[in-house]
């Protein structure tokens, strides 16, 4: 029966597609798939509505706008707060466009041009905050300030707010998710891999530049030793136990750290695990000379009771930065800087460092093996004659 009220058709591009007529029952509706498995589960959906007599009002549904469909998500889902305020500026920017009208091309369209936007300043914005420039960045042709555009991670936020809204609807209301615009359009990246590590001098400036803070300069300086040394996520360290830390001093190379899964961003991957994180030399030593003064009666955290998030984390470090005249630099690279260390000072492989700094793929770590490209033709030639 379903093949009757299927039509193949091919795109000028060679693309195949199938055209759905249904007329039936005085119903009427037809919809085009990319593959005829979609189509046919389209065909077995709206006769089973006919048989029920609900109905397939499938015009209806494709003139709601995307507005109508965010607060229809927002209305009947717990959404985090992050999220909310995406579909709220969504709401904004692409709220007017009917169902109907957002196809593949339309959506490419949206992506490339907020790629492209420069991130407007603040409504009620007076002067640019210090340490952020006005969201602005030197452009590296001219030397100048310039206006920042959006990031490809904040537009991938975006991306995946739709899709989830426009899903959650689609299998609410019972008709079928229109795919294609999320198939024909990948998601921007998450991330920029980000090269900056610390150059000469630039260590020592950052901790004294501590001695500016109002507060926990101390504890400040052994936050920033312990992120470049230990490889670990900031967010790691924050819920990193005092008990964790296990150091054997008549066998330091038996010293490690302890780091649950659960402490980890990654610990709903599929190859996530717990891991143990070995201690080089200055390592140890730090920890036992100097950060075990910081531990108290009762306390349980490391750093979490200094710092309530690694936002929070990152905001303050900002401040020690522009004192030390270190320009960008996050927190995030004192973890570069500590994997960089073992590319370039041990001859650990690549699944040996990443069983230390947590990465389970290993194409991240590709970047960091041009730190050590002279040392494998030391290795080729090592057994030369």
């Amino acid at each position: 029966m379903a093949g009757k009220l299927i039509t193949e058709r091919t795109g000028v591009n060679g693309d195949v597609s199938f055209l759905v007529r249904i007329r039936e029952a005085g119903v009427a509706v037809s919809k085009t798939f990319k593959t005829k498995k979609e189509a046919e589960k389209f065909i077995r959906e709206v006769k089973t509505k006919i048989d029920r007599g609900e109905s397939v009002d499938i015009t209806k549904i494709k003139k709601m706008t995307l507005a109508q469909i965010f607060d229809e998500y927002l209305k009947h889902n717990t959404v985090a707060k992050g999220k909310k305020y995406d579909l709220e500026k969504l709401k904004l920017e692409i709220g007017k466009v009917p169902l109907s009208n957002f196809k593949a091309g339309t959506f490419a369209l949206y992506l490339k041009t907020k790629l492209e936007q420069e991130i407007p300043d603040q409504a009620k914005k007076k002067k640019s905050h210090p340490l952020y420039d006005g969201h602005q960045v030197v452009d590296p042709d001219t030397g100048k300030l310039k206006k920042k555009t959006y990031s490809e991670s904040t537009i991938r936020k975006y991306y995946y707010a739709i899709k989830t809204a426009l899903f959650w609807h689609a299998k609410h209301h019972d008709y079928t998710f229109d795919r294609k615009p999320f198939d024909d359009n990948p998601p921007p990246k998450a991330w920029e891999p980000r090269d900056r590590i610390l150059e000469a001098g630039e260590l020592d400036r950052l901790l004294e530049a501590t001695n500016k803070m109002y507060v926990k300069r101390e504890e400040w300086k052994c936050l920033i030793l312990w992120q470049y040394y230990s490889c670990m996520r900031a967010g790691e360290t924050l819920l990193m136990k005092w008990d964790e830390i296990h150091l054997d001093e008549k066998n330091p190379h038996h010293s490690y750290i302890f780091v649950p899964k659960e402490n980890t961003k990654i610990a709903d991957k599929k190859n996530a695990e717990d891991r143990k994180v070995p201690l080089r030399p200055e390592f140890f030593h730090f920890i036992k000379d100097r950060l075990m003064k910081l531990k108290k009666d009762g306390q349980q955290l490391v750093f979490g009771d200094y710092w309530s998030s690694s936002s929070v984390l990152a905001a303050r470090f900002k401040v020690i930065c522009k004192n030390a005249k270190v320009s960008d630099f996050k927190i995030h690279d004192l973890r570069h800087c500590a994997v960089s260390w073992y590319f370039v000072n041990t001859n650990l492989t690549d699944i040996e460092i990443s069983k230390i700094s947590g990465h389970i793929e290993l194409s991240t770590l590709k970047r960091y093996a041009t730190l050590r490209h002279s040392d494998i033709g030391v290795k080729l030639w090592a057994n030369a004659t």
